[in-house]
């Protein structure tokens, strides 16, 4: 099974050259065929990893785990479902007027991205983890400006130098880890990730301790943590909705997965450094709550929920414990199939009516009513419903605070999830309950999403309860995920 990731890194940028050369009418299946069958292969590395525990290949450089597995399998879930709303998305009025060359871009580098957050996961590599964060930058920097306007191109300029400035510390603590880990590996090689916690106890402790704090801080940043969040706003509110989706349903986990990582090196060795990383992901529960009860504009309020949910990650991994982990681990997965069906719903409408407002909304549900329903349905499950899938990923995540005597973060975690039901819910009753507030939001060009964009959205949602009613049927690829 060795061949497995490498082909599972090769197809994206395959299928990325195909559509680059392909004529217009080509694209769409071959963007859709690359995903899909990036798809089928994760599936099945899922499925093998549960079998062998570990693959890996071009002498462990490519080491594929159940954490690994778990991470890539959804990648490759949300671009698929990604790229089918796309085949829909790129050809509404609002993109008429986008040359046929940024349209090719757009897909081709999409494909690209996904790849380079495929080998995110999977390298062994721990300057190659951070090369490959980096690459995921670059290349989500580009479809972020999707639009060429002075907002896009702004967000997309804040997005490149915030990420770029904060994840360097992290490049800072991969060679500092390096340095100090080199004399006591001899032949072994220094930089493999498996190599490097068999000798983290013998590290200086101010080095091991500097190494980790600079770790947390680069991968933090990229994860939009608070305070390292002022780039998510803007990069979510200007990126097209596709983006919008990925950029919070997968581009801000990837770090989170390496701060477990990171986590897993030196926590048994500082437990402190649990404690930090808890009242991290407790501050970003409340500031980016308390950001998003304020906001008007539809994707900037969804933008800074997402600063708010990934705090329950941090907080979860920052428990320190199997329970801790697996909590994280399955809130990652709710919020990613979660905040992608609200951005794709909520996308939709911003685009058919021409604004973002809130207030300037209303009336939606009687001309979008499948859209408005999934829209709900995200709402409920971001809000922690029970049936849904934030239901039972917060209840994990509390429970293991809980378990770690963690009481302020277990009162906060209970506050900000009704708070955030209240105000998504709050937002769903203005844009789609009650009379049209605007001529935007009264127009006749306001219609059903098209038929790709309702089954992206029927497939997230089916997601969504298959974790809150089911969460058993993922138990064997997260069991392993969790476990250090």
């Amino acid at each position: 099974m060795e061949w497995l990731p490498i082909v599972l890194l090769a197809v994206p940028v395959l299928f990325a050259g195909l559509v680059w050369i392909a004529r217009q009418e080509a694209r769409p299946f071959l963007f859709l065929l690359g995903t899909g069958v990036a798809l089928i292969l994760a599936i099945y590395q899922a499925w093998a990893v549960t079998q062998v525990k570990v693959i890996s290949c071009l002498r462990e450089e490519i080491l594929v785990d159940g954490l690994s597995a778990f991470m890539s399998l959804l990648i490759a879930f949300l671009s698929f479902v990604c790229a089918i709303y796309s085949t829909a998305y790129l050809t509404l009025p609002h993109l008429k007027e986008a040359p046929e060359e940024r349209l090719r871009m757009f897909q081709a580098f999409f494909l690209i991205l996904e790849f380079t957050l495929f080998w995110t996961v999977m390298t062994n590599n721990i300057v190659f983890l951070w090369v490959a964060l980096e690459a995921t930058t670059l290349a989500s920097a580009l479809l972020v400006s999707f639009y060429w306007n002075r907002r896009a191109l702004e967000a997309g300029y804040k997005y490149l130098l915030l990420l770029t400035v904060g994840i360097t510390s992290a490049l800072f603590g991969c060679v500092l880890f390096y340095a100090a880990a080199a004399p006591h590996l001899g032949d072994e090689p220094a930089l493999l990730i498996t190599n490097l916690k068999t000798v983290v106890d013998k590290l200086p402790q101010h080095m091991a301790l500097i190494v980790a704090v600079l770790l947390l801080i680069g991968f933090g940043t990229k994860a939009g943590l608070a305070p390292f969040h002022p780039w998510i706003p803007d990069a979510h509110a200007e990126a097209p909705t596709v983006m919008s989706a990925i950029l919070s349903g997968i581009i801000i986990k990837v770090p989170l997965y390496a701060i477990l990582r990171v986590m897993n090196l030196f926590a048994p060795r500082f437990p402190e450094l649990g404690s930090l990383l808890m009242g991290i992901g407790v501050f970003s529960m409340l500031l980016g709550s308390l950001l998003a009860l304020l906001q008007d504009d539809l994707k900037r309020l969804l933008a800074y929920s997402s600063a708010a949910q990934i705090g329950y990650v941090a907080a979860g991994i920052g428990a320190v414990s199997y329970l801790g982990y697996y909590g994280a681990l399955l809130h990652i997965a709710h919020h990613a199939l979660t905040k992608a069906l609200l951005f794709m719903a909520g996308g939709i409408v911003a685009a058919m009516a021409n604004t973002r407002n809130i207030p300037s909304l209303g009336g939606i549900a009687r001309k979008m009513p499948a859209t408005s329903i999934f829209f709900l349905i995200g709402a409920l499950s971001l809000g922690g419903v029970p049936l849904f899938s934030g239901f039972i990923s917060k209840l994990t995540v509390i429970l293991a605070l809980t378990q770690a005597r963690a009481w302020v973060s277990v009162t906060i975690a209970v506050g900000v999830s009704l708070l955030t039901l209240a105000y998504i819910l709050r937002a769903f009753q203005r844009v789609f309950w009650g009379e049209p507030r605007s001529p935007e939001a009264a127009s006749e060009n306001i219609k059903e999403a098209p038929l790709p964009m309702l089954l992206a959205m029927a497939l997230l949602a089916l997601g969504i309860f298959a974790i809150g009613m089911t969460p058993q049927l993922f138990d064997p690829i997260l069991d392993l995920a969790a476990k250090p």
